[in-house]
């Protein structure tokens, strides 16, 4: 009699090790409005994000997936907010002449891009370090020093094209688009690529920590 009992025991454990796994899996279920089967749930640690370092200090229970979403919401907002000013500048030409239209969209492209200041500042509040880097491998943009270094070849870039602008209107004997852009454009560029210079010297110079901090407390930020 014992060893049929000890079978009938073993027999009950097999069959309830199934349900218990399935429990344990549903458990979760209830926090997400995303399916279990999703390929990017990996179990309760990924699930909640704390597989990863966490962005900032202030982060909680903001997973991934929620501030990736975000972030292409963040996108959207841009790209519209793009788009409506190209369509205002479009009724503000000379052969179209619809005031009304321009004004319209202009004020369509300020809320577009007021919603994405919106978005960014609570991904900030929930810990985020958006927005992304493109092509840089990461999140964030660094130290102060790291930032102002991309700001520096930012403007560059900026003072290339513009140049490259300039000579194309040179060469179609275009003066008066020359000079506004030699004038409105190249001028200050030039200015600010100096600028930057000097702030990169100058963070270079205090170091970073304390010596960050205090130059972030001078008037001209």
């Amino acid at each position: 009699m014992p060893q049929p009992a000890h079978l009938l025991v073993a027999a009950l454990l097999l069959l309830l090790a199934p349900a218990s796994s399935s429990s344990k899996k549903d458990h979760y279920r209830f926090r997400s409005d995303m399916p279990t089967e999703d390929p990017e749930f990996n179990g309760e640690d990924n699930y909640f994000g704390n597989s990863v370092t966490p962005a900032s200090r202030c982060r909680h229970n903001y997973h991934e997936r929620t501030e990736n979403a975000i972030n292409r919401q963040i996108n959207l907002f841009l790209h519209v907010g793009y788009v409506y000013n190209s369509m205002a500048h479009h009724f503000g030409r000379c052969d179209v002449a619809l005031p009304g239209f321009n004004t319209f969209f202009k004020q369509m492209a300020q809320e577009q891009r007021e919603k994405s200041e919106s978005l960014m500042a609570y991904q900030n509040l929930r810990g985020d370090w958006s927005p992304r880097r493109e092509g840089g491998g990461g999140h964030g943009w660094g130290t102060g020093l790291e930032a102002m270094h991309h700001a520096l070849e930012l403007e560059k870039s900026v003072n290339q094209a513009l140049l490259e602008l300039h000579m194309v209107a040179l060469q179609h004997e275009d003066i008066h688009a020359a000079t506004l852009i030699q004038t409105n454009f190249i001028n200050p560029q030039v200015e600010k690529i100096f600028t930057i210079s000097q702030y990169i010297t100058n963070l270079e110079r205090v170091g970073p920590g304390l010596g960050e901090y205090m130059f972030d407390k001078l008037p001209q930020n």
